[in-house]
């Protein structure tokens, strides 16, 4: 089946956006399974409240993959993003990769990671960066497949980092 990525563009690809990044979101809350789906939504929504990030200004890029220009797939979030941590240099941030379960196993993950890729060169950078949560291994093994380098852990968290 025939796959491509464009930019999101409007308010279903925002809806879209939103709930993926929900699901993403769940996936990092230990012991997910004791709470209901309304608790779950209000730990999101706290959790974006608190945080500086807006997903609409101009230094992110969000990517949509179709199936047959029809049907959502996937996603990738990036962010042109100044020095931060141990990251010395001006990177694109991946904030999120996410592909639907139904469509996961078809390199699909992949190819939103070299479009990042072709993002970060066209942007005139020359570093990408990530975070992978350590029990994450097949998306941990895909990042070390496309050459990124785990350069840190903390707790459950790995970073990565990939010189284009």
């Amino acid at each position: 089946m025939p796959f491509n990525i464009r930019e999101l563009e409007n308010e279903n690809d925002w809806n879209f956006f939103t709930d993926l990044d929900f699901l993403s979101f769940i996936t990092t809350i230990q012991d997910v399974d004791q709470f209901s789906e309304k608790e779950l939504r209000q730990k999101y929504k706290e959790f974006e409240e608190s945080d500086s990030l807006n997903p609409r200004d101009s230094n992110h890029r969000i990517f949509i993959l179709w199936e047959n220009n029809t049907t959502r797939a996937g996603l990738i979030w990036l962010c042109n993003r100044d020095p931060f941590w141990r990251f010395n240099d001006q990177h694109v941030w991946v904030y999120n990769l996410h592909i639907i379960p139904q469509f996961r196993k078809q390199g699909l993950a992949r190819k939103l990671m070299i479009k990042a890729e072709d993002w970060c060169l066209e942007q005139g950078l020359d570093t990408l960066a990530l975070h992978a949560i350590e029990d994450n291994l097949p998306v941990r093994k895909l990042y070390e497949s496309l050459d990124y380098k785990l350069v840190e852990t903390h707790n459950e968290s790995c970073f990565y980092e990939k010189k284009l």
